[in-house]
């Protein structure tokens, strides 16, 4: 039984809110997605031509140097409504050639229509991105201490040196991995009911390659060292997955910064609506599960 839940769900849902709040809601949400081809120091222009570009392979902080590039987000977004009730999405490939074509239309700061793509090319193209990153999303380090957080027994132990770990990362790290854990737990949490078969188990090993570089291979040939190192880093995406809502884990500014970008209201224990704001600590014990509907 579980003692403490976070209840979560989409901002769509006129129930959570009063009309008014609701519509205050769909403003706000107006206005990130009219931001979005205008940062990073773009100029608002009524009807722009281009958005910034979406480099592969080099460092995040070259990508944007102040948050999540605008097209990058918004395909985040999509995976994050959508991917809930898509079979085997991150684990089934997508269309090679529209693959490319997104790719290219990041690279180059070309408009482009999402909706012309599939969430299973969307979620294989953000897989190759966060692949190509060099040393990872976390840093070969970093995935050197998680390999030995995983082992530990206790988990508020655990799960606070995950958090140390976690927000010791620079800031458009941080957003970038609550953004996509927050969607992969919105997708484990839907694998029963909507016969995904995208457990968090099932997510964890098919992006796990992608977080942690140090359980690829080198060669053609896998090594046994190579088969076990992917073993605890699907343990550990599995655990990130499982855990997502913790307190201690990502951070309050980073759940309210997912609670921003992607609209979903966060209902904490009977009565606390968490939106925007998280509640204080006095309020809210670490001792729940999180649930998603």
């Amino acid at each position: 039984m579980f003692s403490k839940m976070w209840f979560v769900r989409e901002a769509s849902d006129a129930r959570a809110l009063t009309m008014s709040g609701w519509a205050q809601r769909m403003h706000r949400g107006a206005a990130t997605l009219s931001n979005v081809v205008t940062s990073c120091g773009h100029t608002s222009v009524p009807y722009p031509t281009r958005m910034e570009k979406v480099k592969f392979g080099v460092p995040l902080d070259q990508v944007c140097k102040h948050d999540i590039p605008g097209p990058l987000l918004i395909l985040i977004l999509k995976l994050n409504k959508e991917g809930p009730i898509k079979k085997d999405v991150f684990r089934a490939p997508g269309h090679q050639g529209n693959m490319k074509k997104l790719i290219h239309f990041l690279q180059h700061g070309r408009l482009v229509n999402i909706d012309n793509f599939s969430v299973y090319t969307i979620a294989s193209v953000l897989k190759k991105f966060l692949r190509k990153l060099p040393g990872g999303i976390f840093g070969h380090g970093n995935e050197e201490v998680l390999f030995d957080i995983i082992n530990i027994d206790k988990l508020e132990e655990k799960r606070d040196r995950i958090h140390r770990l976690i927000t010791s990362l620079p800031v458009v790290a941080q957003h970038l991995l609550v953004l996509l854990f927050g969607t992969f737990r919105a997708i484990a949490l839907c694998a029963q009911k909507a016969q995904t078969g995208m457990t968090s188990e099932a997510i964890g090993v098919s992006v796990a390659p992608s977080f942690f570089q140090s359980c690829v291979s080198d060669g053609k040939m896998a090594r046994m060292e190579d088969v076990v190192r992917f073993k605890v880093a699907t343990r550990i995406m599995k655990f990130l997955i499982d855990n997502f809502g913790a307190t201690n884990l990502f951070g309050k500014e980073n759940y309210e910064y997912y609670a921003r970008m992607t609209g979903r209201i966060f209902k904490v224990e009977e009565n606390w609506i968490f939106a925007f704001h998280y509640p204080p600590d006095s309020l809210v014990s670490r001792n729940y599960d999180c649930m998603f509907w």
